[in-house]
């Protein structure tokens, strides 16, 4: 992956600037402090153009505490996938790895809070379900009778990056698009919009080609043929 300072020293070299030093990237000015702006901002505005992109998937691993049904997400998850969640496996407890039924949280409201609150704090069992959490977080039912591990996947908001050698998640692949989004803040900024309109239009064409190679992806292809038998007049379909 790219580091902050390369890739703003691309974007400097072809707007034509003095590109940074390393030692001066934390304390510089004018057109090269806009530049790590854009840079950022072109970063950002990949990762919301989708919410599951796989440079941003990450696994996390959680500890569950006796009693204790809701947990909070990790500080920059962006979408849970809730048919990831698994308890773990351990000898010292006697689980093994097993999946997690996902479940609404009305449902979870409806049938389980009452048994899991009326269990206190230590707990009704080993977890079996999952459900969307109250707030920013998740719930676990059967509440934990022991501390048990589960594993679960989500996807990452973007990371912001600050000192020089910091790396975007964006694969090294997709540099240019990573430019070209910045080009468009730049030459914006410089009141061009004509030339802000071209960088707009190759980022947008960049972010799709992302989305067609990285989330286009299909498990199957069915035969959508019709097969016509014209001596008996039937179809086969």
């Amino acid at each position: 992956m790219s580091t902050f300072l390369d890739l703003t020293n691309q974007l400097l070299r072809r707007l034509n600037e003095v590109e940074i030093a390393q030692a001066d990237f934390p304390s510089v000015r004018g057109v090269q402090a806009t530049a790590k702006d854009a840079i950022k901002n072109s970063i950002a505005k990949i990762n919301q153009a989708e919410y599951e992109w796989p440079f941003n998937a990450v696994e996390h691993t959680q500890l569950l505490a006796v009693g204790q049904e809701d947990y909070s997400w990790p500080q920059y998850l962006k979408v849970a996938d809730f048919n990831s969640f698994q308890l773990q496996a351990s000898t010292s407890l006697g689980t093994q790895a097993t999946q997690l039924k996902y479940i609404d949280r009305d449902t979870y409201y409806s049938q389980y809070k009452d048994l899991d609150d009326n269990a206190g704090p230590s707990g009704r069992g080993i977890p079996t379900i999952v459900a969307e959490g109250f707030g920013n977080g998740f719930t676990v039912t059967p509440s934990p009778d022991q501390a048990y591990t589960i594993k679960y996947r989500y996807y990452q908001t973007h990371n912001d990056l600050v000192a020089y050698g910091d790396l975007t998640r964006v694969p090294d692949t997709y540099d240019n698009v990573i430019i070209e989004g910045a080009l468009m803040q730049m030459y914006m900024f410089r009141d061009n919009m004509e030339a802000a309109g071209i960088s707009a239009q190759l980022f947008q064409q960049g972010v799709k080609e992302m989305q067609g190679i990285l989330m286009n992806k299909y498990e199957a292809i069915r035969d959508t043929r019709i097969s016509v038998n014209l001596n008996t007049k039937r179809v086969f379909i």
